[in-house]
């Protein structure tokens, strides 16, 4: 329990029998472990089922945790409310108390008292109400299932502001989904609405399992504090996440509304069906949804490759955060309540979605979902733990792979391996021979940005390569497992050939190669960089410069490798190096060089500059394009190219001119609006502002924000921050963890953002200091930018006098 208030004279117990109950003593708070201790005048009997009343009552606040408020203005500019749950992880225990861990299931028993003008939604299915006394309404729902604290629901909401959808039924299956939220925004609903219905078919037959429940309800809501929460029977999202307008909105828009819900509905198997048995291995629910959102979204829509995808933000992504030496394990053990919330992060989302992807690959498709089924049916309705789904998957290969011995070394150590691929080269004069045996030394390392802290450790690499001449077969070379420290392998291929590693990027490690190979590649990319997957490219790009950074090649080296970038046009190696554009001019900082870089960056960008220009790329005709296009012109435009510079101002002078009607693209906007807060006047700030103050569309909201966060006025910037810490700001909660962090990542502001954070660290701790991820998530952006000692010290001097505060 915590923060709920117990009237000590209502706590009372029976029991099953007819034998005497313990009369009910004292209780008293453990705040460590948020436990209720209760004490009575005698021992509890085995085998006796005993039920303890106990009457309580507690504050619900606006802080998205728990039961809580949303506010909003409803269609005749009324503010309303209305009640909503987020459970996870452990807030079930502010609401009622509970025994609130994972492993701990129960049965739920959920009525509601309530006016008779709002309605109720939860877990269950509604029975039936009875009318009260005083007019009021108590409506009963069916009981739960064996199910999670953390996976309780309810939502509370006017009658005439928010409905549902029809409910669609499921072929075959006695199971029905619909999608609700507020009347208004209905009609951008039904996209979801099918993506809903979609993927409960396909995991249904993907996982051989039906959905254990006969309804399942996708609830938008104003404030929440993620994308969506899975909870059995009820998903709540935040409206942001599940919008979609058909008539207007992006190609990305549209595959974000896909995964997220996607998400959210293969959690109904791993999370709700199977639980994991503590929160120290939170990546068997989160990082198995995270990969299977992506097998959904492949099959729903497969022109989005969404391997490409998962690599670019997923694997890119995670690595960096993994190659720390504030990185941990995938799995650890812990007991404090305050170290869960530390578990939601891109280690346990990412990380472990790769680990997933990687064990599909090693084992084999059919081996792969064979074990995950039976691993589902073996703990339905339970906890498991990953020595649990160890064992199927090994049993499902027929005992070949023990993929407990592989896998145990990857969850339980931080971080990930670089290899170093050294061929033995045999020449005869100008001859070339083909290569005999041993004629590839490889070695492993821990890879760390910072190698004076890394220790020693292998892991079971499943290595595969591929050649100049096999690049396009369907079968790379087999699994070769690495294991060792050093290993020589035997490569049959001609001394002239490059050889590529870990083809398509489905294992987790980076390489270096010896100068020779190196050079070859490098020469592939400038003559036909279409004949390594693009996929390979970008990863080349990222693994060459997280190299460099870690000291282990010449960033000259990676400089010359994206030199062959004025000819590429696919968007896995785009993204991949505008990223590593970015990280450069981090580190650079204020360098005299830095003008040099950036010119040289332009320079690539500007070929695929020029052949998509500023209209809209047809997202029908080429998405991959149209996905690119907004990055690329944010990366011109800040690199200062004075024709995208005015470009855009040119289009927010249209708006500007005729603010009823906004005639620049939506997926174009956030950029626009940014060029023009930071190079226009207080006039164009304060615009932008004006329409934040009346904007009702989430996707709109989080563009204006976007560009607002640009201007490099010092008073603007101060005044934006304070906007977000008012409590009468028009800025929702559950976007100033997102719009703090966009104004302090950047340049002009954000020296101006850590002294502000300095000052008010009070008010910041006390509005997000309870599960520390969104406060993380600002102090990550900040010191994103920290590239000096004197900045380092300051640091550590705020962190020392932080934690001596009590307010680490």
């Amino acid at each position: 329990m915590a923060n709920l208030n117990i009237d000590n004279t209502s706590i009372s117990i029976v029991n099953s029998s007819s034998n005497s109950t313990p009369v009910f003593h004292s209780w008293s708070y453990d705040e460590y472990n948020q436990f209720m201790i209760m004490n009575f005048m005698a021992n509890f009997q085995p085998s006796i089922t005993y039920t303890v009343h106990i009457a309580y009552s507690a504050t619900i606040d606006r802080d998205l945790q728990g039961l809580y408020l949303s506010d909003y203005t409803d269609a005749n500019g009324v503010s309303r409310t209305l009640l909503v749950s987020h459970m996870e992880p452990t807030f079930a225990r502010t609401a009622l108390p509970c025994v609130d861990e994972p492993a701990r299931k129960a049965i739920f028993h959920i009525a509601v008292n309530h006016d008779p003008s709002y309605e109720v939604w939860t877990n269950g299915e509604f029975e039936h109400s009875d009318v009260l006394n005083d007019g009021g309404i108590t409506s009963y729902f069916t009981p739960t299932l064996n199910m999670s604290t953390f996976l309780l629901a309810l939502i509370v909401a006017p009658k005439s502001d928010f409905a549902c959808r029809p409910y669609r039924f499921i072929s075959s299956k006695n199971i029905k989904s619909r999608i609700c939220g507020r009347i208004g925004i209905l009609p951008q609903l039904t996209y979801a609405d099918e993506i809903a219905y979609q993927s409960l078919n396909f995991f249904n037959q993907y996982f051989d399992i039906d959905y254990a429940l006969p309804k399942i309800e996708h609830f938008a809501v104003p404030d929440f504090a993620g994308g969506g929460m899975e909870n059995y029977g009820l998903i709540i999202y935040s409206e942001a996440g599940l919008l979609f307008d058909e008539n207007k909105g992006s190609t990305s828009q549209q595959r974000g509304v896909t995964v997220l819900v996607a998400h959210e509905i293969a959690h109904q198997w791993f999370g709700n069906l199977v639980s994991p048995t503590w929160w120290g291995e939170l990546w068997l629910k989160e990082g198995f949804a995270d990969y299977m959102e992506t097998v959904a979204a492949d099959f729903i829509e497969p022109s989005w490759k969404q391997d490409d995808l998962f690599v670019i933000e997923k694997m890119f992504p995670f690595m960096e955060a993994d190659s720390l030496p504030t990185s941990r394990p995938i799995s650890i053990d812990f007991t404090s309540s305050n170290d869960i919330f530390l578990m939601f992060d891109t280690i346990t989302y990412s990380k472990g979605a790769a680990f997933i992807r990687m064990m599909n690959m090693f084992l084999g498709r059919e081996t792969f979902q064979h074990g995950i089924r039976n691993y589902l049916k073996a703990f339905s309705y339970d906890s498991a733990t990953q020595g649990d789904l160890w064992q199927h998957l090994t049993k499902a290969s027929n005992n070949a792979i023990d993929v407990e011995r592989i896998m145990n070394g990857w969850t339980r150590q931080a971080g990930y391996p670089v290899i170093d691929i050294n061929r033995i080269y045999t020449q005869d004069s100008q001859d070339l021979h083909q290569q005999t045996a041993n004629n590839v030394l490889i070695t492993q390392q821990p890879f760390s940005l910072f190698p004076s802290t890394a220790t020693q450790k292998t892991w079971w690499i499943p290595f595969k390569y591929f050649d100049q001449k096999s690049f396009n077969l369907s079968n790379e070379s087999p699994v070769i497992w690495l294991n060792n420290t050093s290993t020589y392998l035997s490569i049959t291929t001609s001394d002239s050939n490059w050889i590529l590693a870990n083809p398509y990027y489905l294992s987790i490690y980076r390489v270096k190669y010896d100068q020779e190979n190196f050079l070859r590649i490098l020469n592939q990319l400038q003559t036909n960089h279409t004949h390594i997957p693009n996929i390979n490219r970008g990863a080349l790009i990222d693994d060459t410069f997280a190299l460099s950074r870690a000291f282990l090649t010449n960033v000259t080296d990676a400089y010359r490798l994206i030199s062959y970038l004025e000819n590429e046009r696919d968007f896995v190696p785009w993204t991949a190096a505008l990223s590593v554009m970015d990280q450069q001019e981090l580190l650079l900082g204020d360098h005299e060089i830095v003008p040099e870089v950036q010119r040289y960056f332009l320079r690539l960008i500007m070929p695929l500059y020029n052949s998509m220009g500023w209209v809209p790329i047809n997202q029908s005709t080429d998405w991959r394009l149209a996905f690119l296009q907004p990055k690329i012109l944010k990366s011109v435009c800040y690199y200062g190219y004075r024709e995208c510079i005015d470009t855009a101002k040119t289009m927010y002078r249209q708006w500007y001119s005729n603010p009823v009607q906004n005639p620049i693209p939506s997926s174009l906007r956030s950029i626009v609006y940014c060029i023009a807060a930071r190079e226009g006047s207080y006039e164009e700030f304060r615009f932008l502002w004006n329409h934040l103050e009346h904007e009702a569309e989430p996707l709109e909201t989080i563009n204006l924000l976007r560009g607002l966060a640009c201007t490099r006025d010092r008073s603007q910037i101060i005044w934006l921050l304070n906007q977000h810490l008012s409590n009468n700001s028009v800025i929702r909660e559950q976007y100033s963890v997102r719009s703090i962090p966009n104004i302090a990542g950047l340049r002009d502001s954000n020296q101006i953002t850590w002294i502000w954070i300095q000052e008010n660290w009070e008010q910041l701790f006390s509005k997000w200091g309870k599960t520390g991820s969104g406060l993380s998530r600002i102090i990550q952006s900040v010191t994103s930018r920290f590239v000096t000692v004197r900045q380092l010290n300051e640091f550590k001097a705020f962190a020392d006098s932080i934690v001596d505060k009590g307010k680490k």
